[in-house]
C-alpha cells in the first residue's frame, strides 16, 4: 500500500479512509441489529471486498430471507478472486479501522469485537441513487446477513478464504 500521495487518484477515492470507515460502521451496525453481541473483528475484512466489488454488489439478494450459504452455492461465480481481493485490500481495510476508530466511528468492545455506539452524524449530500449511497446500504445489508450466517470459520470457509 502507497502512502497517501504517492497513491492513483482513483485508488485514493475508491479506498478513501473516511468513506471506507463509514462502510464498515454501517456493516457494524446491520451487524447488530440482527446479534445482540458485536461484530467478531475478522468478519470486518470481509466487508469492503464484498461491497466494493460492483459485481459482487449488484449479485447481492435483497432481502435476508436469502441464506448466505445456499446464495454463495448459486452464485459461485462471486467467489472467483475474493481471496485475492481480501488480501489485496486488508491494508485499506486497516487503514479504515483505525480512522473509524480514531473518529468515533466505532469502537472494540472488551471481547474485541466491533461496535458502533450512536451518532448524530450530518446528512451527506449524495443523491439516493448514487453508488456511495448504495455501497452505504449494501454494507449494512451484508452486516446484517453476516450475523445469521454462522461463526465466523464457517463464513470464511463458505467464501473460500482462511481466517
Amino acid at each position: 500500500m502507497r502512502i497517501w500521495n504517492e497513491r492513483p487518484t482513483e485508488i485514493a477515492h475508491l479506498f478513501n479512509p473516511a468513506f471506507c470507515s463509514l462502510l464498515l460502521r454501517d456493516g457494524i451496525m446491520g451487524f447488530t441489529e440482527q446479534s445482540q453481541n458485536g461484530m467478531p473483528y475478522p468478519l470486518i475484512f470481509l466487508l469492503l471486498p464484498i461491497v466494493l466489488h460492483k459485481n459482487t454488489r449488484e449479485t447481492l439478494p435483497k432481502s435476508l430471507a436469502t441464506k448466505m450459504h445456499p446464495w454463495l452455492q448459486q452464485n459461485e461465480e462471486v467467489k472467483i478472486g475474493f481471496s485475492d481481493r481480501c488480501a489485496a485490500i486488508t491494508g485499506y481495510t486497516r487503514e479504515a479501522i483505525l480512522f473509524g476508530v480514531a473518529g468515533t466511528l466505532f469502537r472494540f468492545s472488551s471481547d474485541l469485537t466491533l461496535q458502533a455506539p450512536p451518532l448524530r452524524l450530518p446528512p451527506l449530500a449524495w443523491p439516493r441513487d448514487s453508488e456511495p449511497v448504495i455501497c452505504r446500504q449494501r454494507a449494512r445489508f451484508v452486516g446484517k446477513w453476516l450475523a445469521t450466517a454462522g461463526d465466523v470459520t464457517t463464513i470464511f470457509a463458505t467464501w473460500g478464504i482462511l481466517p
